[in-house]
């Protein structure tokens, strides 16, 4: 069952669908249900009481807030409290709303906290990363991973996989960002915007965000940065001074570090 139509949500089921798996899609807009039963040919809607409870194994939860995740818990909890379920969440949360909500769930559900990157591109061609933190996966859950992404990093606490998703995230705001800056640079300096854009998508200045600069969906990304902001009070910034080079340095130092020792 796949918890919410929207982008990410609606391309995992029509990914899974294309597999072959039996999915069900919810979403309280029946507009979204109708659209994605229309294109997979699988069951879709919006009532829970007509759904057969019994034959749900799997609930993946694709919505948008911790608000929803709330939510979507609240009404399963009252379907299937006691059924043995897989669930898995691939809402991007803040780390103290991970913890919380994953804390308090039925002894009879296996939860994963499982925030992805890769957009719907990525989810519905199966490529997406995902940031797992949760129990040790069954087989059946291995095989749903494989269907859905292209690389699985693992963590052993709930908020360990929403801190990660958050910085990668906010790094990647940071690369779309600045190349907004250096785009409008380019103009003030006499360079035309899209010729300057060619050269950045062939040279040093590419980035993952550079050459998907016209169709990222910033608005997801800023929630994210917004998220990490809220967890840690301010984010890092970037000023070209004396210490730019010291930093870099540093920061290579950490990579090299033997991972099997403790900082």
């Amino acid at each position: 069952m796949i918890f919410g139509l929207g982008p990410i949500g609606a391309n995992i089921g029509e990914r899974l669908a294309e597999l072959g798996r039996k999915v069900y899609g919810f979403d309280l807009a029946p507009d979204r249900t109708q659209d994605w039963a229309a294109a997979t040919r699988a069951p879709a809607g919006s009532d829970l009481d007509a759904i057969d409870w019994p034959a749900v194994d799997t609930v993946i939860v694709a919505v948008r807030t911790a608000d929803q995740v709330t939510s979507v818990f609240e009404s399963l909890e009252k379907h299937c409290s006691e059924t043995p379920l897989t669930v898995m969440v691939v809402t991007t949360l803040a780390a103290d709303d991970a913890r919380r909500l994953f804390s308090s769930t039925p002894e009879s559900w296996r939860v994963f906290e499982a925030p992805v990157s890769g957009g719907p591109h990525g989810a519905r061609e199966g490529t997406m990363t995902v940031f797992l933190s949760g129990p040790a996966c069954t087989p059946a859950e291995e095989v749903l991973l494989a269907d859905i992404s292209g690389r699985v990093f693992r963590m052993h606490n709930h908020g360990d996989a929403a801190t990660v998703k958050l910085l990668n995230n906010t790094l990647g705001t940071f690369n779309l960002l600045s190349t907004a800056h250096m785009l409008a640079l380019a103009e003030d300096l006499g360079i035309r915007a899209n010729e300057f854009f060619e050269v950045i998508r062939v040279s040093s200045g590419r980035s993952w965000m550079s050459d998907n600069f016209i169709d990222v969906q910033d608005d997801l990304l800023l929630k994210d940065v917004e998220l990490l902001r809220s967890e840690i009070g301010a984010l890092p910034t970037t000023d070209f001074d004396a210490a730019a080079a010291q930093s870099i340095q540093d920061a290579r130092t950490l990579l090299a570090r033997d991972p099997g020792k403790a900082a």
